[in-house]
């Protein structure tokens, strides 16, 4: 049997020390170390990818909120459309309530057209002329329910004649009143 000094020994366990050592740092440590990076990296890339997801939500949310809203306003707007499927019953609607509003003015209707409908906006607007005779207060008061009606009504045209201006005279008025709806332009027979 081979016998080791005391000096031997203590190199052989100091070798030993540092094999163990050395392996664990290779075996043990290093992955360990490396797996750390490699799960921090994996975190990192993760936690981006849930901010990116939470951004994407939170825009989803916020489209949703403003199609909620334009759907709101689109049909708000829908309802002061003129209604009917086709131009000629909007434009008697249109009619209807000019008739209506000039009567509960105390305005006199003298004559009216009908005037060529035509696209504005995505919409198609439907006017209607009128020639009026008032005193201005009358005249006021049917713009105003013009103005306060519960369709979409526009004024294009306004003109006043006036041969004596002096309080209660009456005024020859001609007037163009719009209205809006969602109808299709119908085809004249011909064409």
């Amino acid at each position: 049997m081979i016998t080791l000094a005391t000096r031997e020994r203590r190199f052989l366990v100091a070798g030993g020390a540092a094999l163990v050592v050395f392996l664990a740092i290779n075996y043990v440590i290093v992955p360990a170390i490396s797996r750390q990076m490699a799960v921090r990296s994996e975190y990192q890339d993760k936690l981006q990818a849930l901010e990116r997801f939470q951004t994407v939500v939170e825009g989803k949310r916020r489209y949703e909120k403003n199609f909620a809203e334009a759907e709101k306003l689109f049909t708000q707007l829908q309802a002061r459309l003129l209604p009917g499927e086709k131009l000629t019953l909007a434009a008697a609607d249109l009619q209807a309530m000019l008739h209506k509003a000039a009567g509960e003015s105390g305005v006199t209707i003298v004559s009216e057209n009908i005037h060529q409908p035509k696209k504005a906006e995505g919409f198609t607007q439907v006017a209607v002329e009128l020639s009026l005779n008032a005193d201005l207060k009358k005249l006021r008061d049917f713009l105003y329910r013009i103005e306060s009606a519960s369709k979409l009504l526009t004024v294009p045209k306004l003109q006043v004649n006036a041969s004596y201006p002096r309080p209660g005279a009456e005024l020859q008025v001609t007037v163009v009143v719009s209205g809006y709806t969602m109808g299709l332009e119908e085809k004249s027979p011909g064409a």
